[in-house]
């Protein structure tokens, strides 16, 4: 049989020299400078199987027809790949190797979807330099097709396969692909820290972290009805299980996992790219749960933010220390239990209000007592009174984000009046991660109010504006006092995030965590503002 592997990195190359030294037909296509390296060097693989040296011919494009092609690039990278090399495509069988789901969908852009053949990379590889790899860990190579019924050709590639991994045939390998995406989720965060898996690992704290992705991963498969099928040393009972036991114990249990995965220094996928200068495959892994979110409406922030920061590292080449990782992603760990995607899935803690005094007929029938539990502060329980929200909002806002109320024998809790007449007063309070009332008691120290000093800057600008405000004007801000003249309505929509930073709140999801910048005009979103607190 005559092979060629596309993409001669980790995988592709410690296939293609496998192949070769078993005395296989195959030969490797990939870019100029790897190409131009094991030509002159050969291929060396050290690691599980000990130091190896292969000499094996490699080219930049097909030159010949192959009775199979073994796909070894970036998912992101495919297109390109199959473009240069069309010629050479026609009733060749084409097996790919990419992690995430989308691989055979844009393979079979360009070939009949009965000559794919997808597969599961199971062992673990890393790559050094052009034409020197480390096998890190033996696995299984899980091989099916995606589209239709296994046919003679997935038996004649898994006995060829057979000869240098332990080959596993599957009849469903879409659920098994849904699944390998949980065990490559967390390679974002020795990507975005810049270390190695061990390092990261060790730190329970990013752990916390690493099981809120896949507890949102876990509830955005389930509302799109995706079945998970068990895959060899990776069971669907391993994700759930730790995704719902307390976080903490969780974490430990993971951490203990991640460690011990391999002796050499494990980086993982996507910080490999990062550091050969390479766009990261981030957008088929974390992304596809983010895009799974958001076609079933189920929110997925933890893995969003996550997406961004593989991207920043990515654009400004600059890793994020572990301190200002964990502080940028910790908050958003999902607060509801992800195994049942019918509840709400929020990162944002729960809060209580509570009435205190009525004076008066409520319309809505509130009494003194009655205690109303909100499951963010965007999610009111059903028949919600939309006065109070409207009053209620500010409050409830600072308070998710670390607002302190220095006046309060309570410092984490404020009274609210009825906008109607001030019939009611509630005391509004938050829940803590370990689900009891944060109490923080009065500061001693304070002496009346603090008024901070603000901006409200325009950051962004189209359309008309009645107040023809434009990118660049800044409106200086002395705690809650409206600048004189400016928009009402505007001001209406920045109140709630400057009344949030007056009393002290953190935006951890900003880079920034004293500004905001997504303040947007009621009026056909023509205006958006930053506001932010003066240092």
């Amino acid at each position: 049989m005559k092979i060629a592997v596309i993409g001669p990195g980790a995988i592709g190359g410690l296939v293609a020299g496998y192949l070769k030294e078993q005395g296989e037909d195959v030969f490797l296509v990939g870019t100029k400078d790897t190409v131009e390296a094991i030509n002159k060097k050969g291929l060396s693989i050290s690691g599980s199987r000990g130091n190896i040296k292969v000499n094996i011919h490699a080219t930049t494009s097909l030159h010949k027809k192959v009775d199979l092609i073994i796909l070894a690039t970036k998912t992101q990278d495919i297109e390109k790949a199959l473009k240069e090399n069309k010629k050479y495509l026609d009733d060749t069988i084409i097996l790919t190797t990419q992690n995430g789901v989308e691989a055979d969908n844009i393979v079979a852009k360009f070939v009949p979807k009965q000559n794919i053949i997808s597969s599961i990379v199971m062992f673990g590889a890393t790559y050094l330099r052009p034409g020197e790899i480390i096998h890190n860990f033996e696995r299984k190579w899980v091989i099916g097709k995606p589209f239709g019924e296994n046919d003679d050709w997935v038996k004649r590639a898994s006995i060829l396969l057979g000869r240098i991994f332990p080959i596993e045939i599957t009849d469903d390998i879409k659920g098994m692909k849904w699944l390998k995406v949980f065990a490559n989720a967390n390679n974002c965060i020795p990507a975005i820290a810049g270390r190695s898996m061990q390092e990261c690992f060790v730190n329970l704290d990013l752990c916390e972290i690493s099981i809120g992705i896949w507890q949102e991963g876990l509830g955005a498969v389930k509302k799109a009805g995706i079945k998970l099928v068990n895959l060899p040393d990776f069971t669907v009972e391993q994700v759930t299980k730790l995704t719902s036991m307390p976080i903490r114990e969780a974490a430990k249990i993971f951490s203990g996992i991640m460690v011990n995965l391999s002796k050499e220094p494990l980086y993982g996928s996507i910080l490999q790219s990062i550091k050969r200068g390479k766009p990261s495959e981030i957008d088929y892994l974390n992304g596809a749960f983010v895009d799974l979110g958001r076609k079933n409406s189920f929110h997925t922030p933890l893995n969003k933010k996550i997406v961004e920061l593989v991207k920043k590292v990515e654009k400004e080449k600059q890793f994020l220390s572990i301190d200002e990782l964990i502080a940028k992603t910790k908050n958003l760990i999902p607060q509801a239990d992800a195994q049942n995607p019918d509840k709400v899935n929020t990162p944002f803690p729960k809060l209580k209000l509570t009435v205190v005094k009525v004076e008066g007929d409520c319309y809505h029938g509130y009494k003194q007592g009655d205690e109303i539990i909100l499951e963010d502060f965007t999610h009111p329980p059903k028949h919600f009174c939309l006065g109070l929200a409207h009053a209620l909002f500010p409050v409830i806002y600072a308070l998710s984000f670390g607002a302190k109320f220095g006046f309060r024998d309570n410092q984490r809790s404020l009274l609210v009046t009825c906008p109607d007449g001030g019939k009611l007063e509630f005391k509004a309070e938050i829940f803590g991660k370990e689900g009891k009332i944060e109490v923080i008691e009065k500061d001693p120290s304070h002496k009346g109010p603090n008024p901070k000093d603000m901006v409200l800057e325009v950051v962004e600008a189209k359309g008309k504006c009645s107040y023809q405000y434009k990118v660049g004007d800044k409106f200086e801000v002395k705690g809650l006092k409206c600048p004189e003249g400016f928009c009402g309505a505007a001001y209406h929509c920045a109140f709630p995030a400057l009344f949030a930073l007056n009393f002290g709140a953190k935006f951890f999801f900003m880079d920034d965590p004293d500004a905001i910048n997504t303040v947007t005009c009621p009026d056909g979103g023509n205006i958006i503002f930053k506001v932010s607190r003066k240092k």
